[in-house]
């Protein structure tokens, strides 16, 4: 029983690194956001928010030469 609770208990840790993870990288991208567009709409943080693992370090590499908050969605759709 104990091996159980002790699996459970590890498992729940990893989830939540892993949402603490995803949450420093998006904050990460909503500042590097501001900082190139001078603001960030609201619908835009939503998406990301809402977007995969996957999505979002896609989005992280288009940061870079992107022009407008719609190339942004873009990737994110």
């Amino acid at each position: 029983m104990c091996q159980v609770l002790e699996e459970f208990k590890l498992e729940s840790e990893m989830r939540g690194l892993e949402r603490g993870l995803k949450q420093g990288k998006i904050q990460t991208i909503v500042n590097q956001l501001k900082s190139k567009f001078g603001f960030v709409s609201k619908e835009l943080i939503m998406k990301i928010e809402e977007s995969s693992d996957d999505k979002i370090d896609a989005l992280t590499i288009k940061i870079i030469d992107a022009r407008s908050e719609e190339e942004l969605m873009k990737v994110l759709s």
